[in-house]
């Protein structure tokens, strides 16, 4: 009777320890993505709860955390609240909080990442139809990320809104985050589209080892080092 109790115990123990140990971070396990991506991680992500593995102890998500219902001058309408997180470690960080028209289409993509820093770029594609006159907006951001203390640069590129009945804005059409090694720099490139005009003109961010802004397209005021939140438990 003693040795059944006692292997009662021992299962009871083991299906806890399983069950708490699944609870904590489950999100973020999945062996098949793991496994596929530390040589290669996804470089691209368009769907919430998807994450890229940039190595074991470093993943980035794009999250959902649901929807908000907001009201405004007698007129209903619904938010799409949505982040960024990072699993450095053991530990998530929210590196971006935010809420977008639900009529929305958000993407991530990694720019660049070595031992010190990630640099990933979010673009939002919205509708916004809640207001007398609908317009489209299209809005890029560029993030990097120090590894070692959880802190970040927010680089602003694009924030452009439709004007007329065409609903066009300005447009990225390519970028990318390099180092140079000898004078210890990041330096964020792009090319960006007017619609008003179609003319492609670059723009440029140069970080220093900090994350601290040396010279930008739009001024350095526009950008700042802020600290990464734990994760609310």
């Amino acid at each position: 009777m003693n040795k059944f109790i006692f292997l009662k115990m021992i299962v009871a123990y083991g299906f806890f320890f399983n069950f708490c140990y699944a609870k904590e971070n489950s999100s973020w396990n999945d062996y098949l993505q793991d496994s596929t991506q530390v040589k290669s991680p996804v470089e691209y992500l368009d769907v919430y709860h998807k994450y890229s593995v940039i190595n074991p102890n470093l993943k980035i998500k794009l999250t959902d955390f649901g929807n908000i219902d907001k009201t405004k001058k007698n007129i209903n309408y619904t938010l799409k609240k949505y982040g960024v997180q990072i699993l450095n470690g053991k530990v998530v960080y929210d590196v971006l909080r935010t809420a977008v028209p639900v009529e929305s289409n958000v993407d991530l993509a990694l720019l660049y990442h070595d031992k010190a820093i990630l640099a990933f770029r979010i673009r939002e594609l919205s509708t916004v139809n809640y207001v007398k006159v609908p317009f489209k907006s299209n809005k890029v951001t560029v993030f990097i990320y120090n590894i070692n203390n959880n802190n970040f640069t927010e680089i602003p590129v694009i924030h452009s809104d439709s004007e007329d009945k065409s609903e066009q804005t300005d447009q990225l059409m390519g970028d990318q985050v390099t180092y140079d090694i000898k004078k210890g720099q990041y330096t964020y490139l792009a090319n960006v589209k007017t619609y008003k005009d179609g003319k492609i003109s670059q723009f440029k961010a140069v970080l220093n080892g900090s994350l601290k802004c040396i010279s930008s397209t739009l001024g350095c005021e526009t950008t700042g080092i802020l600290s990464a939140e734990k994760q609310a438990k």
